[in-house]
């Protein structure tokens, strides 16, 4: 099959080897022998081609292939030196090639590389120092748990992830990657080496380490936009962070007590806290003034006080006074709602692709959904019953109103819900 441009064997679970006759398909610009990526990357990957033992070398031969997608091929030991011969390979996937390692010294002449996805590789114990290659701009290194080395870099990359992996100490040589503009890393104890890096790092992971505090120098990061604090147990407070932060995402941090007093001061995309039960109400007011795109999750009982207008159940009502201004309107309002699971339930269901609504005056409205975070692809997973704020503009058309919210998730349902209007109005309930 000489014309042959794309060969798609995702999910052949079962497939230990390709013919060396492969090497023949020589216009093959497309391989997938990848998987379908599971919801949370702590699951096994369940559709790749997990018995592939090896590739033969004849697929040196596919000068014109420009993706090799490998993802999920979790019994693959090592890669053929002839790989080195697929001269217009752009991206390379081994995503979750669990049993790979090292790459082969040729992998240097890739010269139009752009993309090596190495994430998951989790015995891969280092890199070629060639790999270098002066087109390559995204390497992924995430939790490639054993790689303690810095890799040499090409001077054009643009993103870089080393969350999960042994490295601790950036190198002073990261300030020559002028093109850098995502620097993905774990948080370390040894931060304070890596200080001249501070201005490139834009998204720091915590997980399951037993820090009690984190340094105040995260505060000094100004382009950090993500902060992912997962399982670290003896946490008890969080420092001041910088203005540049878009996206908080912690959880299972059950020590957590305190928040920085600047805290609600930062405006955020989202912001959670899920499962962090011995939040005081201290920070909890912080979190409830905190401003938020999207959403802010976070342990709770009731609707606290700061909101208005409060009910029992999915609805809430509100009539509007003294508003010097003709209808309609558009005005803006802060939501909470408190979130219960079946007492009954050992597990609760996961929010994942969850979508909130709403109803005013019996038109629908649609909030949006939880998105599973990008790094870890896992969706939130609260325990308990957790209040959920949500801020939105909406165009009144009456003095009247009454909002019914909804959530579509089985095992989960609205026990309260709460109003404020964000402009300064005569209300009257």
């Amino acid at each position: 099959m000489t014309n042959l441009e794309n060969l798609d064997l995702s999910g052949c679970l079962n497939l230990v080897g390709l013919p060396s006759s492969i090497g023949n398909v020589t216009n093959l610009k497309k391989l997938f022998l990848s998987v379908a990526l599971p919801y949370s990357m702590t699951a096994k990957y369940l559709y790749g081609c997990s018995s592939l033992l090896e590739l033969p070398s004849s697929i040196g031969n596919m000068t014109n292939l420009e993706n090799l997608d490998l993802k999920g091929c979790s019994s693959l030991v090592e890669l053929p030196y002839s790989i080195g011969n697929i001269t217009n390979l752009e991206t390379l996937d081994l995503d979750g090639c669990s049993s790979l390692v090292e790459l082969p010294s040729s992998i240097g002449n890739l010269h139009n590389l752009k993309q090596l996805n190495l994430k998951n590789c989790s015995t891969l114990m280092a890199l070629p120092v060639n790999i270098n290659m002066k087109s390559l701009v995204k390497l992924d290194l995430s939790f490639c748990s054993v790689l303690k080395s810095f890799p040499e870099i090409s001077t054009n990359i643009s993103f870089l992830g080393i969350i999960g992996t042994a490295i601790e100490e950036i190198p002073t040589s990261i300030r020559s990657r002028s093109r850098l503009d995502t620097l993905d890393m774990s948080y370390s104890e040894n931060l304070r080496k890596s200080h001249h890096a501070f201005d490139l790092i834009t998204n720091l992971h915590l997980s399951d380490t037993g820090i009690q505090e984190i340094s105040p120098l995260v505060k000094e990061m100004s382009r950090l936009q993500t902060l992912v604090i997962n399982g670290c147990m003896d946490l008890v407070s969080l420092p001041q962070l910088p203005d540049s932060l878009e996206f908080m995402h912690v959880e299972n941090c059950k020590s957590l007590e305190r928040l920085d007093c600047s805290f609600y001061r930062t405006k955020l995309s989202d912001l959670r806290f899920v499962n962090c039960l011995k939040l005081n109400q201290e920070p909890v007011d912080l979190i409830v003034k905190t401003s938020t795109e999207k959403y802010a999750v976070f342990p709770g009982e009731t609707v606290p006080a700061y909101f208005s207008y409060r009910a029992t159940g999915s609805s809430v009502s509100m009539k509007l006074n003294g508003l010097d201004a003709r209808f309609p309107t558009s005005l803006r309002f802060k939501a909470c709602l408190l979130l219960v699971t079946n007492p009954d339930d050992d597990e609760p269901a996961a929010w994942y692709r969850s979508d909130i609504s709403y109803c005013i005056n019996g038109k629908l409205r649609d909030v949006g959904v939880f998105p599973a975070y990008t790094h870890i692809w896992d969706p939130l997973r609260p325990r308990s019953e957790h209040l959920v704020v949500i801020e939105f503009e909406e165009t009144v058309t009456s003095p009247e109103l009454v909002f019914e919210f909804r959530f579509k998730k089985e095992n989960w349902e609205f026990k309260e819900c709460g109003l404020r209007p964000l402009e300064s109005l005569a209300l009257s309930c």
